[in-house]
């Protein structure tokens, strides 16, 4: 009972010092897959493959194309198993070859995957968070959050349903207090706390 009160209060004191700013500088770890040239072409179909063979990127979903050997895929970001937000990649193979790819991965990723607070403890501090809320619609699932203070911090991400609309919380993974709070996409952004 004691570690419930603590996690509310420091979601309650933390929120508004932990409030991101809209990112006007991209994250330093950010990387821009683009194959305009063949050099980069080459340079990204071996880097790819690299990272689909070491479990860094997983395929999400693959599509044939109208050629035989044609293969559309989107490719999600792991750490260390973890997913890391706001990534993906897609490219266009032609018979195992990669023709195009475009996205966004992050390097320099230095967080321990593993959480100290349980996805149990997450779905309480969100639920202390937003006081009469059912609580999340799914099982907080844990994430790698680039912040825009250019860091990474492992995190909780909660969907759930306010006044608002659906609003994602992510909950620091250690301390439960509230890294960032967003509204879909197309609602008005949510006040800083």
């Amino acid at each position: 009972m004691t570690r419930r009160l603590v996690l509310a209060a420091s979601l309650a004191v933390s929120a508004a010092a932990h409030a991101q700013p809209p990112p006007t500088v991209p994250h330093p770890g950010l990387v821009r897959v683009q194959t305009d040239t063949p050099e980069s072409l080459a340079q990204w179909d071996r880097r790819l493959a690299h990272l689909v063979r070491t479990g860094a990127l997983r395929v999400r979903e693959e599509r044939a194309r109208s050629t035989p050997a044609g293969r559309d895929q989107w490719l999600d970001q792991l750490h260390k198993g973890v997913p890391v937000v706001g990534t993906e990649v897609w490219r266009r193979l032609e018979g195992g070859v990669l023709t195009v790819a475009e996205g966004t991965i992050y390097e320099k990723i230095a967080v321990n995957p593993v959480p100290k607070l349980t996805r149990a403890e997450a779905r309480l501090a969100v639920m202390a968070l937003v006081p009469g809320s059912p609580g999340p619609s799914r099982p907080p699932e844990l994430v790698v959050l680039p912040t825009a203070a250019g860091e990474y911090v492992l995190a909780y991400r909660a969907r759930v349903f306010t006044g608002a609309g659906l609003v994602a919380h992510y909950l620091d993974a250690s301390t439960g207090a509230i890294v960032l709070s967003e509204t879909a996409a197309g609602a008005p952004p949510p006040v800083a706390r």
